[in-house]
């Protein structure tokens, strides 16, 4: 049996967050063309440069030096309502996993070190899309699928 580690992402984990993210999204939204990929890279590096330990936390899975997946929680505040009065969100995102580790327990163990931080912080409500592939996991975590839809719209 392979032992998985996990720890905090840091600021030594920036590139590797931006790694992950990009190799998600190609996963989530098909190839992409080299320029799209350099634009992304140097957006998240930012991201993730001032958001890190702040308002986002991540969590990273390794087996031996092999990084095998990686979590996310974005904390947003907005106007409070009766079931969440403080209007703080734990949204949770980007949680990937290489496909040769996946359905071995690693997200359910990422999804968990986040929840037990952000509870720390006193987040009560979390948030997520998930890809139909990942549904199981989380609503084996107690999950609900919520029934507001969402709409999008893109300003180009």
């Amino acid at each position: 049996m392979q032992t998985i580690t996990y720890h905090k992402a840091t600021q030594a984990d920036v590139e590797t967050l931006v790694d992950m993210r990009i190799a998600f999204s190609i996963e989530l939204m098909g190839a992409q063309s080299q320029k799209k990929i350099d634009e992304l890279k140097i957006q998240l590096k930012k991201y993730f440069t001032s958001a890190i330990n702040q308002t986002c936390f991540a969590y990273l899975a390794k087996c031996q030096n092999q990084l095998v997946g990686v979590g996310e929680l974005i904390i947003r505040t907005q106007p409070g309502n009766f079931k969440n009065p403080t209007g703080v969100v734990g949204y949770l995102m980007n949680m990937y996993t290489i496909p040769t580790f996946r359905r071995k327990g690693i997200c359910a163990q990422i999804l968990n070190e986040l929840i037990n931080d952000a509870k720390q912080k006193g987040i009560t409500l979390f948030e997520l899309h998930a890809t139909k592939a990942g549904e199981q996991v989380y609503v084996q975590n107690g999950f609900q699928k919520h029934s507001e839809p969402t709409y999008r719209k893109y300003i180009s």
